[in-house]
């Protein structure tokens, strides 16, 4: 059996195996047992399985000729079909793919031979289009990892279906306020209007999130140009707002401590 996906992430096994964790195009998470894997040895073999690549593996099938069902599938073939060619060499980009990275290994679903064709499959467009055009960004040499990073938080939170409602205030339901710097309130799930904000006694924030985030979702990652102007605080409030559906605090994402 044939897969093809993104290297997420990448788990030393013994001297040189590997277990490659996979998001597959059908936008779940797999396991493959590289053997191998960490490439190197007396034939120099390359290491195919980088995080961040897009690889196609061919899986083992046992004794009866059918692909073995557990969870860990052992590959018996691999090949790169895709691999940044400028993200590696900039410890900033870098950073932000593994924040990319992190971010849908902590979101993503385990993969079912009977998930439905397309349910998940957003996630993996997502990523693979925010690889795909920050490794193309940082090629031009003009790029910010705060627009990208904007432009792949619209995206992602998008797909998952939590986007706030951009119009109505999450407490009484009136229509928002047409300024830029309404607060987003993470445990609430959306924005609120400044009259209720004043009387709910939460502080947060003020940022153009609202404006950056509506913006994000409008603009196709090819044109990610068009996104100027986000602040780390305005990330770090979608990195909240994400986080709070998925029980995951900032502090715990490693990659974002590496982007400075």
């Amino acid at each position: 059996m044939e897969f093809e996906g993104l290297v997420i992430q990448v788990i030393p096994q013994k001297e040189r195996d590997l277990i490659a964790r996979v998001l597959l195009r059908q936008g779940t998470l797999t396991s493959f047992y590289v053997y191998g894997g960490m490439g190197g040895g007396k034939n120099s073999k390359p290491r195919l399985y980088e995080p961040g690549n897009l690889v196609r593996v061919h899986v083992r099938g046992n004794q009866s000729g059918h692909t073995s069902q557990d969870s860990l599938k052992m590959v018996n073939e691999g090949s790169v079909l895709w691999q940044g060619k400028n993200i590696r060499h900039n410890p900033q980009a870098f950073a932000l793919a593994c924040l990319y990275l992190e971010i849908t290994l902590k979101t993503a679903l385990p993969h079912h031979d009977d998930d439905v064709v397309g349910e998940h499959q957003g996630l993996f467009n997502a990523l693979s289009n925010g690889l795909f055009y920050l490794d193309q960004a940082v090629g031009v040499g003009e790029w910010s990892w705060t627009n990208h990073f904007s432009l792949f938080m619209g995206k992602f939170l998008h797909y998952l279906g939590i986007l706030p409602d951009e119009n109505e205030c999450v407490f009484c339901g009136s229509e928002l306020e047409t300024e830029n710097l309404i607060p987003l309130i993470v445990d609430q799930g959306g924005y609120s209007c400044l009259s209720c904000y004043q009387q709910s006694g939460i502080q947060v924030k003020m940022t153009p999130v609202r404006h950056h985030l509506t913006h994000a979702v409008r603009t196709r990652f090819q044109d990610w140009q068009q996104v100027q102007g986000v602040s780390r605080e305005t990330c770090q409030q979608l990195i909240e707002f994400w986080g709070y559906h998925y029980q995951v605090k900032l502090p715990d994402l490693t990659s974002y401590r590496l982007l400075g």
